[in-house]
């Protein structure tokens, strides 16, 4: 299971699956603002790891407020940054997979 997750990661993040391709996974969000979550999600990932961790999903929902994708800015006005990322981190291993993110974003 890990090595598939890894390999989705790796995919996404050298282009090979693109916002296209997960889209009907990702029906809450519009496609220019999925697009923008990607980018967000990759500029916010300072460890190149393709998961991010607690201080890098801050970044991330601080980046997706600005830009008023989704329901950062609540998150961000409420300074509910720990409660989002506890239930964005499905697995609970302490990191945010795009995939995380995507499966939270569909709920």
């Amino acid at each position: 299971m890990q090595k598939a997750k890894a390999a989705c990661r790796a995919a996404m993040f050298a282009g090979l699956i693109g916002a296209a391709s997960i889209g009907a996974v990702h029906a809450q969000l519009a496609p220019e603002a999925l697009k923008q979550a990607q980018e967000n999600f990759k500029a916010a990932n300072a460890s190149g790891s393709g998961a991010l961790t607690a201080a890098e999903f801050k970044t991330f929902i601080d980046l997706n407020a600005a830009a008023q994708i989704g329901r950062a800015p609540k998150i961000k006005a409420n300074d509910a940054y720990g409660r989002a990322f506890g239930k964005v981190d499905a697995d609970g291993d302490g990191n945010v997979t795009w995939a995380e993110y995507l499966a939270a974003q569909s709920n």
